[in-house]
């Protein structure tokens, strides 16, 4: 079985790195087998090596550290699917027969690690959903290549993990959520084209896009330069034309962070993925939630309200917040609060403000700033009440700067 380590975010996006018997060096230096052109990467950072009791990781005294998981190690036994974090960049280890699986634009976690049932699914049929190579392994999911033989068409399939077909309760809770999204269409949604279990499976087939999670592009920040703030306007225009049409199907995401988040051609093909993926999962998604066990990737786009229970229902003003958030990261290429523990993140986005945009870029407007601090306010009736609010400025905005 072969092994390697695969690229998900940054500036290396894509790229894998085979491990071998020889241990693997992961840096800026020239000197390492893993040379990385992330500038927030130690010239030296971490290796990485095949020990007797499985794939190890060691920090190597770098600079910004080393995470697992959102965790800070020195020495850590790596499992497949586990995501770590040196400077701006994010890695995955992957085991598989093969060695190799096909990337896309849906590889926003991408090189999965093909699991038997995963593995097994390819080439079956899911009613009329053929399912091709693996695209990417999620923390829930797993991304196939799938073609619709009806239709003619390529699609994209997520299934979930097996343990979601296991509970008839979870079962009924995925479908019913599906049956909300599926009849919805919106130039910004992603589109559902159809869901269902068959066997142990439960699954979504969803539009095929050309394009990279707008994580991937804020992962590339340091090295291709900042997004221009004119795109993040566009950006923020068509994610909150998606959650007002949401929003006003009664239809809460509860997920916006980059990594859900497409771009096709250009910054004004901008789809929002996942919607309502969030009630499927989760008993009562409404409810604030405890952070525990929470990533650091989506814990960092989370409203304050949500960080822990119990408490009154959330409502679309969550969604406010973190498109907020995620403008904030399209601006400065980092989440608007950071934090090495989850209790340390937690503390902050209640409590803390985030530094201020035109730090990091010094040509935003006023005006823009001041729309992002306003979705990012820490009590919901202090930010903007509806996305219809948002896309008020955001159009009053570009219009000002004539930014079409």
């Amino acid at each position: 079985m072969s092994k390697r380590l695969m690229v998900l975010a940054g500036p290396d996006e894509g790229r894998n790195f085979p491990i071998g018997n020889d241990a693997l060096l992961l840096g800026r230096s020239r000197a390492t087998e893993g040379r990385l052109t992330d500038p927030h990467v130690s010239q030296v950072h971490c290796q990485i090596s095949a020990e007797s009791d499985g794939i190890v990781l060691t920090d190597f005294d770098s600079e910004g550290g080393t995470f697992v998981n959102g965790k800070k190690v020195s020495r850590h036994v790596l499992q497949p699917g586990e995501i770590i974090r040196i400077g701006a960049t994010r890695l995955q280890l992957d085991e598989s027969p093969d060695g190799a699986a096909p990337a896309g634009q849906h590889a926003q976690q991408a090189a999965p690690a093909k699991s038997h049932w995963a593995r097994d699914l390819v080439g079956q049929e899911l009613t009329h959903y053929k399912v091709g190579p693996v695209l990417a392994k999620g923390k829930t999911s797993y991304l196939f290549h799938g073609h619709d033989t009806k239709k003619k068409q390529p699609v994209v399939l997520k299934v979930l993990n097996p343990e979601y077909g296991d509970s008839d309760v979870k079962v009924h809770r995925f479908v019913d959520a599906m049956k909300t999204v599926m009849p919805l269409k919106h130039p910004n949604l992603l589109r559902i084209y159809g869901a269902g279990k068959t066997g142990p499976n439960c699954w979504l087939a969803e539009e095929y896009m050309r394009g990279e999670s707008l994580g991937a592009i804020i992962g590339r920040v340091e090295t291709k330069g900042p997004v221009d703030w004119h795109d993040a306007l566009k950006v923020g225009v068509a994610l909150a034309r998606a959650l007002e049409y949401a929003h006003g199907k009664k239809v809460l995401h509860l997920a916006v962070t980059p990594q859900n988040v497409l771009v096709g051609n250009n910054f004004k093909d901008v789809k929002l993925t996942d919607l309502a993926l969030a009630n499927a999962l989760e008993g009562d998604p409404t409810r604030p939630i405890s952070a525990a066990g929470v990533p650091s990737e989506d814990l960092a786009y989370m409203p304050p309200e949500r960080t822990d229970g119990p408490g009154k229902p959330v409502d679309a003003r969550a969604d406010i917040y973190s498109l907020g958030a995620t403008l904030y990261a399209v601006l400065t290429a980092k989440a608007p609060l950071e934090g090495n523990t989850v209790d340390e993140l937690v503390s902050k986005i209640r409590m803390d403000s985030p530094p201020r945009l035109r730090t990091h870029q010094l040509g935003v407007p006023e005006g823009f700033e001041l729309i992002i601090h306003k979705m990012l306010a820490k009590r919901p009736e202090d930010r903007y009440q509806s996305a219809k609010d948002v896309i008020k400025e955001l159009d009053r905005l570009a219009a000002s700067y004539n930014v079409g």
